[in-house]
């Protein structure tokens, strides 16, 4: 009977705690509990389950597992701990993935947005890991990982901080170019975030002085997108404010997204800058 006054938070047991022990520890104590623990069959689980959460719950549905009161975390703690220890480096948990998300946006706190993006890159190969092609967006994805965080959040802000990065480093404008392209292939159908990610392309094109690139990428969104004014607002920033200037081209381009802008944020931002445009003369 746990005394009175006694906080039962403090007597779960903790991730520090298990890590402390070797390998061999943990598995004897797994096996001390019920859970027949074997490395090539953990290893065949690892591929089969998205969190070691959920592969813990199995060995609770198929073994009679005694641990129980402080223990009862301990085959869940085991199971992420050895993940990190037994399975191959980019088959990464849900635990994992979602610790080293939480760290990169601890970076950016920092405007450290080189450290983020690495950290995050490694979390978009674990990612790639679990595709399955015969879907084409993000749903199948985000029903398992909503539980720790929400994909397509994490999809658009590691875009945005590749961008942050390449501002100071520009091989960062190809890692974001790769990492855009590799999106696009596998979630076509995010039409959205497909969007943004193209003129991503481009603008990244743009920022490594590679403007036909950069040119011929906005040309194939507006033919892609053609009611989508931000591919328009895109294509004319690249010759307002890029280090190609042609005034004549961006307001051709701005116009034209004026014509299909429907929402009021993109209208404005075309007449803005087509009222800037005027100031050029």
């Amino acid at each position: 009977m746990a005394k009175i006054g006694r906080n039962p938070v403090n007597r779960l047991m903790t991730y520090e705690e298990v890590n402390a022990l070797s390998t061999n520890e943990i598995i004897h104590k797994l096996q001390k509990f019920g859970i027949p623990f074997k490395q090539e069959t953990f290893l065949k689980d690892v591929e089969k389950f998205y969190s070691a959460e959920e592969l813990s719950e199995n060995w609770f549905d198929q073994y009679t597992v005694t641990a129980k009161g402080r223990d009862e975390d301990f085959p869940w703690l085991a199971a992420w701990i050895l993940w990190e220890r037994l399975a191959p480096s980019g088959k990464q948990s849900m635990e994992q993935m979602d610790n080293l998300i939480d760290r990169g946006y601890e970076y950016v706190d920092e405007n450290d947005a080189t450290s983020a993006c690495d950290i995050w890159l490694t979390v978009w190969e674990a990612i790639k890991d679990r595709i399955n092609p015969e879907y084409q967006n993000l749903d199948y994805l985000d029903k398992h990982y909503k539980g720790s965080f929400f994909i397509r959040n994490f999809c658009q802000d590691l875009e945005g901080e590749l961008h942050n990065a390449g501002v100071n480093k520009p091989a960062y404008f190809k890692k974001r170019i790769n990492y855009c392209r590799e999106f696009c292939h596998f979630f076509p159908k995010e039409s959205e975030i497909i969007h943004n990610m193209r003129r991503a392309i481009a603008e990244s094109y743009a920022e490594l002085g590679q403007y036909e690139k950069a040119d011929s990428e906005f040309e194939k969104l507006v033919q892609d997108f053609p009611d989508n004014p931000w591919g328009y607002i895109g294509w004319g920033d690249l010759y307002f404010f890029g280090q190609k200037k042609d005034v004549h081209k961006a307001r051709e381009v701005y116009e034209k997204g004026l014509t299909i802008a429907r929402d009021q944020t993109a209208i404005e931002a075309i007449k803005e800058r087509l009222d800037e445009l005027k100031e050029e003369r």
